[in-house]
């Protein structure tokens, strides 16, 4: 088990003043080195990865082995809806753990995940949460592993939920040695349709925005030599 804890040089609530402001925020360095690094090996060594995705307003997801035994022209017809549905509207494909569901369900019991969704479920993580974006009911919190492979993206949508009171959306970022040209970067739009600010996938950061609030991650090049790993979920009264 590892020891999980918040670098204690972080202020929740002189951050949080910058949070309330402008609505987002990019913490780095959020964790010690040491618990950083434990993390980051838990996520990158994990094989338990589903393929996430919808069909307008189905969702779905596929253990990444059942895509794999694909043959190309499989592939590509499972492709077809899930890219004409980004030409139109709201669209993800990328590969998730929904450790929480996991739990709930009574499955893969003893993952070495799940110490992750019992971390940002603790007093300590919701304390430091609350204090930062000012909402006191904060009470629990959802909790994934994601991993955006070549191709993977999430299109423009702002995380209202009609059956869910979410606070806020938290990425614990765990990518190594990211370059920008590879894509994968959390965008926030104006009504316009401007892209206003970006933060790219980093290691150890915390970036975290008030709902609703319009963004999207791009598209990860074709050429991206690696994973972009994160930890994330929906802080929720």
């Amino acid at each position: 088990m590892i020891n999980i804890a918040i670098n204690k040089n972080h202020d929740p609530a002189e951050l949080g003043k910058t949070l309330r402001e402008k609505g987002r925020l990019q913490i780095r360095n959020f964790f010690p080195d040491d618990v950083a690094e434990s993390l980051y090996e838990l996520i990158a060594q994990n094989q338990t990865w589903f393929v996430a995705y919808n069909i307008g307003n189905e969702y779905f997801e596929v253990p990444v082995e059942d895509l794999i035994k694909l043959d190309p022209q499989q592939r590509q017809q499972f492709l077809n809806p899930i890219m004409t549905g980004a030409q139109k509207g709201f669209q993800y494909f990328f590969q998730q753990y929904y450790m929480t569901e996991a739990i709930e369900n009574g499955r893969e019991q003893g993952h070495p995940l799940h110490q992750m969704h019992d971390y940002v479920n603790s007093d300590d993580f919701l304390g430091f949460m609350r204090t930062l974006t000012g909402a006191d009911d904060i009470n629990r919190s959802d909790s994934f592993a994601s991993r955006y492979l070549q191709g993977n993206f999430l299109t423009l949508h702002d995380d209202t939920h009609a059956n869910e009171t979410r606070v806020a959306a938290y990425t614990i970022s765990m990518t190594k040695n990211w370059n920008p040209d590879w894509g994968g970067n959390t965008v926030f739009y104006d009504d316009e349709g401007n892209i206003v600010e970006g933060y790219k996938p980093a290691f150890n950061t915390l970036n975290i925005f008030m709902i609703p609030q319009k963004h999207a991650v791009q598209h990860v090049a074709p050429f991206a030599a690696a994973p972009r790993l994160s930890y994330l979920g929906w802080l929720k009264r």
